[in-house]
């Protein structure tokens, strides 16, 4: 365990400290120059690279090869660089960890079945162990089983633990997840033994909030991370290693007394170290957990951070000499091997997936008049521009207009940025909606129509006030076609007041005591959670798809929209599809033919009032 106050400190430096401090002191030392008989480990970590080779930025301006000439962040390139920087410069042990999710995110992961480049990519990059995401299981616990089937196939053997799943005993469907827990090439927990002897025990898991939103998970299922992370520890510790670690994909908050990592870093004594994800979470410096002084750590997303924890021991406690978030950007060269790796999937990318769906990787689709980032908990004009699309590409053949379109913050993944010219290509839209699978095989979430009340529209409003301050930004509601009014300082589920309709250039009213039935849209994911509304709120707010009769739907299936009636079957629009169709029909207004987008998407529309 890490130590508040002891001989170790002494030993380090000549200071002193307060007994009553429960952080881990941070002790600057000069690594080439310790020779004090103590041990020591680096700690390397990511998280969240969903599939995010190139990192942030206009793909088309990231340039590896090259430095301080582009504005791009991440890359598995430049990633590589420092890492190995670091490990030639140590002294001691470096350890690499990923905390999950590294799938879904942008268009390699299309590659997933065929080459499961991002493992190949954890492979050539040297990492310890990886634990699995809820993003893992986008595609569903079979196909992710062939995805590391696939890797195995190619020579990977990185260490995948992961301790709470549970397959199902009846159902076939995860057999092939299942099959690699039988084998061992999934195991709950690993020990390292260092050069220096050190051992360290890790453990994985996945948290009870990542679990609740990756309904494609299912027949697999999952213990109480608390219970099992108990076991962990005992186990590990009957096992005398120097350093327990938990591998974790359940996320953090800025309150302690919400955040599931330090919920678990509280009930569970023994957790030396905690290496996070889910959350997306830049931790500029380290947390530590209350009375357990357990150390908690992430790294943001997408490739775009590193995070570095360094740790010494005398043999009876640990402590923190350093904690670093390093920022991955256009400094930093980029592994000339891994350039050439991430340069070999893109030609198979292009040469295969991207030529089945008529796609180039590289081409321009719209020029944007400013940055649209990713905000969390505030109206967007990434926002309205991914709903106006919905809308605006459904109505295209809908028989009965759409009259609104939602969609959850959760799943807009990647933001817009300008750049040097403004131009955003294929491989920078598909990024901000890249989540799911279809029924057709084709990645992404379809999108899906229905009917509600206009008192159901006004509980659509109640999730953005009531429960994204409780729960997460992933709640926050982003609308088209009308405007929220909310008054925050009114009770929880009584914030949503009115609910105005676009209605020839102005916004009108709408009754929400009718029981007129309006035509809506939504994502297939979000229509698959509708029920978790009701738990979440106890009844407070209860949304009930229906078809045009005012029938409740029973599937999300019977739920999606075709967007080719005359063509058998149901033609899924998938939500990337939509956001570049919509991008790419705007007028080219500058004559260097891409479409531009208006000026008007420079910054929100102001379709949620009072949420400030």
């Amino acid at each position: 365990m890490f130590k508040s106050a002891s001989l170790l400190l002494l030993a380090l430096c000549a200071c002193t400290t307060d007994p009553e401090d429960t952080a881990p002191p941070v002790v600057d030392t000069d690594d080439t120059a310790v020779d004090d008989g103590l041990l020591r480990v680096t700690i390397l970590h990511t998280n969240d690279w969903q599939s995010h080779m190139l990192g942030w930025g206009p793909n088309a301006e990231y340039s590896p090869d090259t430095t301080d000439d582009d504005g791009t962040f991440g890359g598995l390139a430049r990633t590589a660089t420092l890492v190995q920087e670091i490990r030639d410069s140590s002294t001691h042990p470096v350890v690499l960890l990923d905390a999950g999710d590294w799938m879904s995110g942008s268009l390699f992961q299309l590659l997933a079945t065929s080459d499961a480049v991002e493992l190949q990519m954890a492979q050539a990059m040297g990492y310890d162990a990886m634990t699995i995401g809820n993003h893992e299981y986008d595609w569903g616990p079979g196909m992710l089983g062939d995805i590391i089937a696939t890797g195995n196939a190619k020579g990977v053997t990185v260490p995948l633990v992961a301790a709470n799943i549970v397959p199902s005993a009846t159902d076939p469907a995860d057999d092939s997840l299942a099959a690699h827990l039988d084998s061992g090439r999934i195991v709950p927990s690993l020990v390292l033994t260092l050069d220096n002897g050190l051992e360290i025990g890790i453990f994985g898991l996945l948290g009870d909030e990542a679990a609740s939103v990756a309904p494609a998970s299912a027949p697999t299922s999952f213990d109480d991370p608390t219970q099992v992370a108990t076991d962990m520890v005992a186990e590990l510790e009957g096992l005398g290693v120097d350093l327990v670690l938990g591998l974790t994909h359940a996320g953090v908050t800025e309150d302690a007394g919400t955040s599931p990592d330090e919920l678990m870093a509280e009930e569970v004594p023994g957790i030396d170290v905690i290496v996070g994800g889910h959350s997306h979470t830049p931790m500029g410096e380290y947390r530590t957990a209350g009375e357990t002084g357990t150390v908690i750590v992430q790294a943001g997303a997408y490739t775009a951070w590193l995070g570095q924890l360094d740790l010494v021991t005398d043999g009876t406690g640990w402590v923190v000499e350093g904690y670093t978030l390093h920022t991955i950007d256009d400094t930093i060269p980029g592994d000339p091997a891994i350039t050439a790796m991430v340069d070999g999937f893109l030609a198979e990318l292009e040469a295969g997936p991207l030529a089945a769906l008529g796609l180039e990787f590289d081409a321009p689709v719209a020029s944007i008049p400013a940055s649209m980032p990713l905000a969390e908990c505030t109206e967007t004009a990434l926002g309205n521009l991914i709903t106006d699309a919905f809308m605006d590409r459904m109505n295209q053949v809908a028989g009965d207009p759409i009259a609104f379109s939602f969609e959850s913050q959760g799943v807009i993944r990647d933001g817009l940025t300008q750049g040097a010219t403004g131009v955003q290509a294929v491989s920078d839209i598909f990024r901000v909606l890249p989540l799911g699978y279809g029924t057709d095989d084709v990645p992404g979430y379809g999108l899906v129509d229905f009917y509600v009340t206009g008192a159901e529209l006004l509980d659509t409003c109640e999730v953005t006030a009531s429960i994204s301050p409780s729960y997460g930004c992933s709640y926050f509601i982003e609308v088209a076609g009308m405007r929220c009014n909310l008054d925050m300082e009114r009770s929880q589920f009584n914030r949503a007041r009115t609910v105005d309709a676009w209605q020839d250039g102005a916004w009108v009213e709408l009754d929400t005591t009718s029981d007129a039935l309006h035509h809506v849209a939504v994502d297939s994911y979000v229509a698959s959670l509708m029920g978790i509304l009701e738990s979440l709120t106890y009844g407070a707010i209860v949304i009930t798809p229906k078809d045009a009769s005012g029938q409740p739907y029973t599937s999300t299936t019977d739920m999606l929209f075709d967007a080719d009636p005359d063509t058998a079957g149901v033609q899924e629009l998938k939500l990337w599809q939509a956001l570049m169709d919509y991008a790419g029909a705007f007028e080219d207004s500058d004559g260097d033919d891409v479409p531009d987008l208006p000026g008007s998407y420079s910054t929100p529309a102001g379709r949620i009032q009072g949420w400030e």
